[in-house]
């Protein structure tokens, strides 16, 4: 069965509106784990053809998510402060050479552990802390170095052109719904 070149761009298309949405809904900082949730879910029933149109589920995904969300944000800005502290400190100290690729080997464990948290969300789980342990417990090494790729690209990516912040969104909640728990 052939399928129409319509259907491929309809779904980067999708990709893109997500990330822009997931970066509006991101403004305040402390909603991007929920607005990622969000685009996480928009993008998935995006995929099956499930609820049309996308803006529209996009931020009736958003509003369930943000409930019980705010902790979970206060504690990824804490981890990141902490995070860029440490690498401070860190590289004044005689072990750096050891030091800095074990904290940035652990900021990725993190990284991956929160994007498929906002994953798990996605899926259905109410509470964001069950979200954080199924994430830890669900996750193959597999599909967690494919996501660490995705999230070291993202990054990349936005480092050589910032205007791509506001869409990155988009491509690396698909790549969280890809290696993410679905059946």
């Amino acid at each position: 069965m052939r399928t129409h070149w319509r259907t491929g761009l309809e779904d980067f298309s999708d990709c893109l509106l997500t990330g822009l949405l997931v970066a509006l809904a991101s403004v305040p900082v402390v909603t991007a784990a929920p607005a990622f949730a969000a685009g996480c879910r928009a993008l998935d029933r995006s995929r099956h053809g499930i609820a049309r149109p996308l803006w529209t589920t996009f931020w009736a995904d958003f509003r369930q998510a943000v409930r019980g969300s705010v902790a979970f944000g206060l504690l990824g800005l804490l981890a990141a402060a902490m995070f860029a502290v440490d690498l401070d400190i860190v590289g004044a100290t005689p072990g750096a050479g050891v030091l800095r690729p074990a904290l940035w080997l652990l900021a990725g464990v993190a990284a991956v552990v929160a994007v498929r948290t906002c994953e798990v969300v996605a899926r259905g789980e109410a509470s964001w802390r069950r979200a954080v342990v199924t994430a830890a417990r669900e996750t193959s090494p597999g599909n967690a170095l494919l996501l660490a790729g995705a999230i070291g690209l993202a990054v990349v990516l936005v480092w050589m052109l910032p205007i791509l912040a506001f869409v990155i969104a988009g491509p690396l909640a698909l790549a969280a719904v890809a290696t993410g728990g679905r059946r």
